[in-house]
């Protein structure tokens, strides 16, 4: 069948990016490179001053974080209640600790407002200037618990580059290239041309701009744009419009003219008028605001009580919707390509919650940013649809405006979510996505990524054309809106990736308190649309690589935000001066080590976290037993050497009694070794515990499941090896598996030498 799509305005929220260029840019720009190529020293070491600091995404720089969890200090109470300046205020000494690991200054960042979530948490949200000029769409969001607890920080905010601060194109000068770069009726500027800046959606960086305000009267809807107009050049950066095309109700009619809001036709508690129109809008507007209420508590798509403001019959024969700023707008369409626009639920939702997300995170209506602002008004319009239906998540749901468009073909609709290429424009697959221009960088495209990652969170199931093998456990719709919900008022900006909806999604189902399978559902869901996990090879290593005592390891890789192999050395009683290095090749490896156990981001006895693949760790008396070593890529590295060392302890050898213990759950290994041996001697091992874990012994490596000296593979825990050491070994390990969970204790005898 043959579509014909209305991208221009319906159910959306109009953002241009001109293809205007200049190319004398590149000389005359040239000046702000940034300084994020050179090194992530002084980003770690902003990061190292944060007990248990975890990196969760980075910018496409690789270095400067979006996203950092640890412990930032107290607040001192909780902020509910306080004024964003005084919620600030409690959390400034905080900030300062903040600020530079975003390669920023606390006083590069004023504070906008303050929102309290369900759990108590409070989220401040910063924008941020630089050279004392805003930087559009630059923004901060300070993340504190029940308790004052400061323990995250995320969004678009970043500095550490220079950027130019004289313009070259005066305001009047800027004024008339916005007004040449407009196409429409009785155009004309608004107010004086504001010098800001802008982050450039090609290379990232900083651009001096001046933002001017267009009014006037377009083809299918009115005019409201900012132009940027870049200072130095003269060449249009970007268009951002106010015109949003997508329980206090008005209902006018605009009586077939252009004029609004046009006349009164029902306010709230007012009779139905016999305009279906009208009345079905009315109604559609309170099934609306009571999805929110109920659901999330939001009164109103500001959350303080806004009229519902819409006019229906607006112009003739108009197939559009939209949100201008301050109501919405419904054409009545002709009847075959579609049927009066305000009779939708579906667009109904879909509008007010692009007002929704503007009082939020207001993702900027462009590229990926644009599309996750598009699909977060389709997943409310089958939220709140679903809701209606008593969270049964039949076809209909899943069909955007399937109520309206195309009503003589029966079972069409505007956008499928549940198979997004089905009407033949959308995209479903992140690595396929569209990247040019048109859709405003296929801002309706580009929606159905987030759309399907959010059909299989809701019902579960793979990617519907085979893109991806993932097979995604679904968590029911009313969590799953509950995530995207948060995660938009709560964690997003304005110039969010695809990328960072992931992160941000995931943080927002673990903060709700959802399971550790749920939150696994939601990184699945959007793994099986293309964005994150599945990219970064596993290490070639299955079990751990043991350490000799002196001797490098050479030759070691990592991708970036991906693990190594771990490493392990046992170091006997009595040792001395046990060290760490890591050192050699090209990128930025962190090195991470922990005694008797694997290290984790958050647990570990030893992390240096210097810029570079140059790190020590160092033990003047250390424990006998195993150290655990992994090296976790901040960037991608390679070529790395690790050599783990230790002085031994001058005591005799002779027989040794040893213990050891812990738990394993099924199919999981735990290791404890190596012991250094006599050959000719024997090694005794003596399991006992609950469940039923298998004993492994090996000489010379870590047993695996298929390697060993000795395993009596019997049920229950009660188990023993009791082996002669072979010529020419002088090394023993030891490997637990659970066939099942279970926990058990070992009793270790040999010679030692």
């Amino acid at each position: 069948m043959v579509r014909n799509r209305i991208l221009a305005a319906l159910l959306s929220l109009p953002l241009a990016a001109c293809a205007v260029e200049d190319s004398s840019e590149t000389l005359t720009e040239k000046s702000t490179d940034s300084v994020g190529s050179l090194s992530s020293a002084d980003v770690k070491a902003a990061l190292s001053a944060i007990p248990g600091a975890q990196v969760l995404g980075k910018h496409e720089d690789g270095v400067v974080p979006y996203f950092v969890r640890g412990d930032f200090g107290s607040a001192g109470q909780s902020l509910r209640g306080l004024a964003a300046r005084d919620a600030s205020a409690r959390v400034g000494d905080a900030l300062h600790r903040i600020a530079p690991i975003f390669r920023l200054q606390a006083a590069d960042l004023v504070v906008q407002r303050i929102s309290v979530d369900e759990q108590g948490h409070s989220h401040i949200r910063y924008a941020q200037t630089q050279n004392g000029l805003p930087v559009v769409g630059g923004e901060l969001v300070v993340h504190v618990d029940q308790d004052g607890r400061i323990y995250a920080a995320n969004g678009s905010a970043r500095g550490g580059e220079l950027a130019p601060t004289q313009a070259r194109i005066s305001g009047e000068a800027a004024r008339a290239a916005a007004l040449d770069n407009t196409v429409g009726r009785r155009l004309a500027t608004e107010g004086e041309a504001r010098l800001v800046y802008i982050r450039s959606e090609k290379d990232s960086r900083l651009k001096l701009v001046h933002e001017v305000v267009v009014t006037g009267e377009g083809r299918d809807l009115p005019i409201r744009d900012r132009v940027y107009v870049n200072a130095l050049t003269g060449a249009v950066e970007v268009v951002s419009t106010d015109i949003h095309a997508a329980q206090n109700r008005a209902v006018y009619s605009a009586n077939n003219g252009t004029s609004l809001p046009g006349t009164l036709r029902r306010s709230e508690g007012g009779a139905a008028t016999g305009d279906t129109h009208v009345d079905d809008n009315y109604g559609h507007l309170g099934t609306t605001y009571q999805c929110y209420y109920q659901n999330f508590g939001r009164d109103s798509y500001n959350n303080a009580g806004a009229q519902l403001r819409s006019t229906v019959h607006y112009s003739s024969n108009y197939t559009n919707a939209f949100w201008n700023g301050s109501q919405m707008v419904y054409g009545d369409s002709n009847g075959t390509q579609s049927a009066p626009l305000g009779k939708s639920l579906d667009v109904t939702v879909h509008e007010l919650t692009h007002a929704v997300t503007s009082s939020e995170s207001n993702l900027t209506y462009a590229n990926e940013s644009g599309a996750l602002n598009e699909g977060m008004s389709d997943i409310f319009g089958a939220y709140c649809e679903a809701w209606t239906k008593g969270w049964v998540t039949d076809a209909a749901v899943w069909m955007v405006g399937d109520d309206v468009w195309t009503p003589n073909t029966p079972g069409d609709a505007l956008r499928y979510m549940a198979n997004p290429t089905q009407d033949g424009s959308s995209y479903d697959y992140y690595p396929e996505r569209y990247t040019g221009s048109s859709d405003n960088g296929g801002v309706h495209w580009n929606s159905g990524i987030a759309n399907l990652a959010f059909y299989l969170l809701s019902d579960g199931g793979t990617h519907p054309r085979g893109k991806t093998t993932t097979v995604v456990t679904g968590i029911g719709i009313q969590k799953a809106g509950a995530i995207f919900y948060k995660a938009n008022v709560d964690y997003m900006t304005a110039s969010t990736t695809f990328a960072q909806a992931k992160t941000y999604t995931e943080q927002a189902a673990t903060a709700l308190g959802y399971s550790t399978a749920e939150v696994a559902s939601v990184t699945a869901a959007w793994t099986a649309v293309g964005v994150g996990g599945g990219t970064t090879p596993p290490p070639t290593c299955t079990t751990p690589v043991a350490l000799s005592n002196g001797v490098s390891v050479t030759g070691i890789s990592v991708s970036g935000s991906a693990w190594s192999c771990t490493y392990t050395l046992a170091v006997p009683a009595g040792s001395t001066n046990l060290a760490f290095n890591l050192s050699g090749g090209t990128g930025d490896g962190d090195m991470y080590v922990k005694f008797g156990s694997e290290p984790t981001s958050s647990s570990y006895d030893c992390r240096p976290y210097a810029g570079g693949n140059t790190e020590a760790c160092n033990f003047a008396a250390p424990s006998a037993g195993t150290y655990y070593v992994k090296i976790y890529g901040y960037s991608s590295a390679s070529g790395m050497s690790l050599k783990g060392s230790y002085t031994a302890g001058s005591g005799g050898g002779g027989p040794v009694s040893e213990t050891a213990g812990g738990s394993v759950a099924s199919g999981q290994n735990a290791f404890h070794g190596g012991f250094s041996v006599v050959p000719g001697t024997q090694f005794k091992v003596v399991m006992t515990g609950s469940g039923d874990p298998d004993l492994y012994v090996r000489f010379g490596a870590q047993p695996t499941t298929s390697s060993y000296n000795c395993r009596p593979y019997l049920s229950g825990a009660s188990e023993t090896c009791d082996v002669t050491v072979p010529a020419g070994q002088t090394s023993a390990y030891i490997m637990v598996r659970g066939y099942t969970a279970a926990t058990y204790n070992l009793a270790i005898n040999y010679t030692r030498p």
